[in-house]
């Protein structure tokens, strides 16, 4: 049963503003910096953000980069977390793998923490041999391996037992006010929720039907107004939603992640599938019922935060509208977004 949540998510505090220009590794003066990988997608990245906060900590008197895709470049740097950002393109095997061995050697690290633990950031470690920085990751032979996942533990838990061992404090999850932006030009009503019916285009397995969705707002509506959110891979699903429930508010395409945080932080509740901007809303503290099919375990993968409910079928398919609708907060409790899942 869902039970109350007596506190909201704290926000963050502001993080000592780092000029990449005045990073100099290679200064002999310069302490040798630790470099963190974390190369997954956008709901990747903030399962790691506590991670990456007590690693920021631990190592405060050393520069600390970030290696990532190019998608997530701007949004780390945005973070103030990092003091240089540094881009992989995932190039193909071996020539993009050599660059990248070849481009962390040469930083001349005082360690690495891969994060992302996968078999390219492992070819990254094997491809420096001899002359590779203390590795602390899954990669075989590496100084400082990480440990096995406790059994059912969310992605996050799993950061925290790896560093933990390492004598790395994971602090809790925290609100990122540094993704913040004016919404005013949205002329959104005071009563709304934000809507992510969409997913990745290739995993269709993932999205809970239109059809029940439309259900869902159809059932909401005027009382609280349907935000729609995503970008062109849900403009379909988003269109066709919009058609059917006169006075939707699409936003496809129209709020960058610094737009979606602050539109979560004003709205009632969220609900939408397995995808990363749900990532970002429940982030910020906002009420969130997130839907998952057997091709996910939300239990390792879930959003963090203060007020999350996840429902889980083997397919979408058999997930009935009324189910979602009870597992949002009640307009009667004069409280809406109090409810997480026990």
């Amino acid at each position: 049963m869902p039970v109350r949540c007596a506190n909201s998510i704290p926000a963050e505090p502001a993080l000592p503003s780092r000029s990449k220009a005045t990073t100099n590794a290679h200064s002999p003066c310069a302490a040798a910096p630790v470099l963190i990988i974390k190369l997954g997608a956008l709901g990747d990245f903030f399962m790691a953000l506590p991670a990456m906060r007590g690693i920021r900590a631990h190592h405060a008197d050393r520069p600390l980069y970030l290696l990532t895709i190019p998608g997530l470049s701007g949004l780390a740097r945005d973070s103030g977390l990092f003091d240089a950002v540094l881009e992989d393109p995932k190039g193909p095997f071996p020539l993009g793998h050599w660059r990248m061995a070849r481009l962390i050697r040469d930083m001349k690290c005082h360690r690495v923490f891969d994060l992302q633990g996968s078999r390219r950031t492992a070819w990254y470690f094997r491809l420096m041999g001899g002359r590779a920085p203390e590795w602390a990751g899954p990669a075989p032979g590496c100084a400082l391996p990480r440990p096995p996942r406790p059994p059912g533990a969310h992605r996050s838990d799993w950061y925290a037992a790896q560093l933990s061992a390492l004598g790395i404090s994971v602090p809790p999850l925290e609100d990122p006010a540094w993704l913040w932006t004016a919404t005013e030009s949205f002329r959104l009503p005071p009563s709304y929720c934000l809507v992510a019916a969409g997913g990745s285009a290739h995993r269709p397995g993932k999205r809970w039907p239109t059809s029940r969705y439309i259900r869902l707002l159809e059932t909401l509506f005027p009382q609280v107004v349907p935000v729609l959110i995503g970008t062109s891979i849900d403009a379909d699903a988003n269109r066709e939603i919009a058609h059917a429930v006169p006075g939707t508010i699409d936003l496809t395409g129209k709020t960058s992640l610094s737009a979606l945080a602050s539109l979560a932080r004003g709205a009632l509740f969220a609900v939408g599938n397995d995808t990363g901007p749900m990532h970002v809303i429940a982030a910020t503290g906002c009420s969130s019922v997130v839907l998952y099919s057997q091709e996910s375990d939300p239990g390792f993968i879930a959003p963090l935060g203060s007020r999350v409910t996840c429902i889980q079928r083997k397919s979408l398919e058999q997930l009935e509208m009324d189910e979602v609708l009870r597992a949002l907060p009640s307009p009667l409790d004069g409280d809406w977004g109090a409810r997480c899942a026990s």
